[in-house]
């Protein structure tokens, strides 16, 4: 049953109001959701739930687009979203939850599935509310058929979509809207952690303490999606669908070794031994991106240097069980890796997102806290690094990995 046929059959239509609709969409073009909307017959929690129950798709209300998290968001560079007109919501196992226009326009999931190599999980959205969460989250511009809805589109996370039928599939979980604490005084909990620290030695204890540590990073999953400012235009449109890079990076100044040392020895702030990485990095290699690890998993975080893409860092996703150079770093001996560049899958797919041919050198640096990898360095360039260069290299990660345990320390301390 189609759409407006199912909002006259449940009353939220009158046959002539559907009847104007459709002279209207005749006239103006567009989705009937859209018309509807436009005139004042549906509202749009209304018309989701409907759009659900028309194409028998999950649906993305707009409490789950207000709740998308940083890390889906950042799959998608903005023309990219613009183009297949989706908001990626939440990554899980692997797989991405999106709302999107037209879930059942399969070359559009199967180029989403391709830019975020992730299997992508539709979920059916009004093109009125994908479009202003698109000009939120990445800051592009609506067309102007939509700018008169203003603010209108944006969910609220603890709407409630009384009288409405149910829709045909479950979306994302709710929200609580309020937790009810239990009577009396809250018991105290042993912690697993208490129990695993008896059995292991200091440098495993220490390990189990950086998980509070990656938890902070900027690509922790849990994070809710950021306002981004808006553009001046919608960015062109290439056949890709990627928008041009665009140099977010600020003005990196090399720091030597000796001073990148002497600074990690003593910092106790996380954002600064990232700088002093980043800065050892810039004036070592032509290029380099500093990686979190996760799970088995390496997040590009932040980036020095001159390359074409490095307005999509934060796109990578390298799987740490498939060969790979950040996997190299992470077998070799010292910890340190330096030589060419062993084809592979996964290392083809960075080099396509960073923009630029493989090296002629290619090194990774590890940092570990006792025996769990926080951070793989990533550096390249036309010149091959001299032993010193490398010894430089094995001592700043060891150094920066020895900073985030006195940051750990630290922090322990104040609590």
């Amino acid at each position: 049953m189609r759409l407006g046929e199912m909002l006259v059959r449940d009353g939220r239509l009158t046959e002539p109001q559907l009847k104007i609709a459709l002279a209207a969409q005749a006239k103006d073009g567009g989705r009937l959701g859209t018309v509807l909307v436009e005139n004042g017959m549906v509202d749009l929690e209304a018309l989701t739930v409907y759009l659900g129950l028309e194409l028998g798709i999950p649906i993305a209300t707009g409490a789950m687009l207000e709740r998308a998290k940083r890390t889906a968001v950042r799959l998608l560079q903005p023309a990219q979203a613009f183009k297949y007109k989706c908001v990626p919501l939440v990554v899980q196992d692997r797989q991405l939850i999106a709302a999107i226009e037209d879930p059942h326009d399969f070359a559009t999931l199967e180029a989403l599935t391709s830019i975020t190599g992730y299997r992508v999980l539709p979920r059916v959205s009004p093109e009125v509310r994908i479009y202003y969460y698109i000009e939120r989250y990445y800051g592009v511009p609506r067309p102007p058929r939509y700018v008169k809805f203003g603010d209108s589109p944006r969910g609220s996370v603890s709407s409630h979509d009384a009288g409405l039928p149910a829709p045909p599939l479950p979306g994302l979980p709710p929200t609580p809207a309020k937790l009810v604490a239990a009577p009396g005084p809250s018991p105290r909990l042993r912690s697993r952690k208490v129990d695993v620290l008896n059995k292991f030695d200091e440098s495993e204890a220490l390990e189990l303490e950086a998980e509070d540590l990656i938890e902070t990073l900027d690509t922790d999953t849990t994070a809710p999606a950021e306002a981004a400012p808006l553009m001046a235009n919608a960015p062109a449109r290439t056949a890709s669908g990627s928008s041009p890079a665009v140099d977010s990076q600020p003005n990196r100044k090399p720091i030597s070794a000796e001073a990148a040392l002497a600074e990690l020895e003593t910092t106790t702030d996380r954002n600064r031994i990232v700088q002093v990485l980043l800065g050892f990095a810039t004036g070592t290699f032509d290029a380099a991106v500093l990686f979190a690890v996760r799970d088995q998993m390496a997040f590009g975080w932040k980036s020095t240097g001159d390359f074409p893409g490095r307005d999509s860092v934060e796109h990578i996703l390298i799987p740490l069980d498939a060969p790979s150079i950040l996997q190299a770093a992470i077998n070799a001996e010292r910890g340190v890796f330096h030589g060419g560049v062993t084809p592979s899958t996964v290392n083809a797919y960075m080099f396509k997102v960073l923009g630029c041919p493989e090296p002629k050198h290619a090194t990774g640096g590890v940092i570990m806290i006792g025996r769990r990898v926080v951070n793989v360095l990533y550096g390249q360039g036309s010149k091959e690094l001299t032993p010193l260069q490398l010894e430089d290299v094995k001592t700043i990660c060891e150094t920066a990995a020895s900073a985030y345990a006195r940051l750990i320390a630290v922090q322990k301390k104040k609590k």
